[in-house]
């Protein structure tokens, strides 16, 4: 079935809510580097061998055998150009799925019979696609790349691009705030390091071949902190979002994705300055305070900070004012209450509890900064909530 070309613009404002579908695959990986990060899982809903097991909350998987519903639903959260069953696969379409937020990240694990489709592009999204088993081919404008056991990673900054998964797959599939991972390349390093400077390394679509020990390492703990998302009840307590597993995964595939983080860390092992390190506990201070009022006089005091040595590091490390950035953080931080609501929760319940006084300036806000409004998230959060 092929899906005519759509404006998503603004489901795309809230990816990381969508339910992903895997797009990637290859062999299995060298069992000598890759074993030790992978989670045992048990047989889920469908499971019919051992390649279908997936590497977190395989029990509480989502089986679709219908390739139109399943094609249709996806088209609400993606620009799917294209999506089918391969030809002669068509009776045994299977595709399993399970998803876990962390943070901002909403990961898919998934497994899937053969199909074929297009991703159409999406400005300011990356696609990281990470294989455990099964074989794929992508392919943009200019280039293809083959997934197999020397390419366990592929990498799409936001272009448009092909897919065949010609036996299976199952692997993890999300999105990336390409805007994000060149903030945390730069933080990483070192205060007054501009993210325009890892722009081009994260402007090519890629497949990443572990040929060095150290790729291999990188590899691993990204495996391992997806195995550390199989706690359900973590999740449902929102104790998996104070771990930081989002901000693990971000600067990992910084460091797999950005040779000149590399070649600046190598260049620098100087400790942080005292002065970095103050900065760095503000930024965790008022992360950890983000219910209680904030001004510039709190971080002032808390930095020693002048007011302007307070605006320029922020906008070098963030691209944004303290206060701006504060408004960001919360705006998120609701976005997130919306997404695991309790039972008795509203938008003003949520707004109230990050600070925002008046119910239609947060509204405003959370549509301008999602592109979505936020009673649209509570419905689609307490959707999700429901026992099934």
């Amino acid at each position: 079935m092929a899906l005519r070309r759509t404006d998503y613009a603004g489901l795309d404002k809230i990816r990381y809510e969508a339910v992903g579908i895997p797009l990637a695959g290859s062999q299995c990986w060298p069992v000598e580097w890759w074993k030790t990060g992978m989670a045992a899982g048990q047989p889920g809903q469908g499971a019919e061998s051992g390649n279908q097991r997936l590497l977190f909350h395989n029990q509480m998987a989502v089986v679709d055998r219908d390739p139109q519903a399943l094609a249709e639903r996806l088209s609400q959260h993606y620009r799917v150009l294209d999506f089918a069953p391969r030809q002669g696969h068509e009776k045994n379409f299977l595709h399993r799925t399970s998803t876990c937020s962390a943070g901002e990240l909403l990961l898919s694990c998934g497994y899937t019979t053969p199909i074929q489709g297009t991703i159409g592009e999406r400005e300011g999204v990356g696609s990281i696609n990470l294989i455990i088993s099964g074989a794929v081919r992508y392919e943009s404008s200019r280039n293809q790349y083959p997934i197999d056991p020397k390419r366990p990673l592929f990498f799409s900054p936001g272009e448009e691009y092909n897919y065949t998964i010609s036996d299976h797959f199952n692997g993890i599939v999300f999105d990336v705030n390409m805007q994000r991972l060149r903030r945390t390349a730069a933080a990483m390093a070192g205060l007054g390091v501009s993210e325009r400077r890892f722009a081009v390394d994260l402007e090519s679509m890629r497949a990443i071949q572990p040929t060095d020990r150290r790729t291999q390492q990188l590899l691993k703990i990204l495996i391992q902190s997806f195995s550390m998302l199989d706690h359900p009840e973590l999740e449902s307590s929102g104790d998996l979002d104070h771990l930081g597993i989002d901000e693990l995964i971000y600067r990992t595939l910084a460091l797999l994705l950005c040779p000149r983080l590399e070649t600046l860390l190598q260049s620098d092992t100087k400790p942080r300055s005292p002065r970095e390190q103050i900065f760095e506990e503000v930024v965790e201070w008022a992360r950890a305070h983000l219910h209680q009022p904030i001004n510039l006089s709190d971080l002032e005091k808390r930095s020693g900070y002048s007011r302007r040595n307070l605006q320029l590091a922020f906008q070098q490390r963030f691209g944004c004012g303290p206060i701006q950035w504060i408004r960001q953080q919360r705006l998120e931080q609701a976005r997130q209450d919306l997404l695991r609501p309790d039972p008795n929760d509203t938008v003003a319940a949520v707004a109230n509890r990050y600070g925002f006084s008046s119910l239609s300036a947060f509204s405003r806000d959370f549509r301008n900064h999602f592109g979505l409004r936020p009673s649209q998230v509570l419905r689609e959060g307490k959707r999700h909530g429901e026992p099934t």
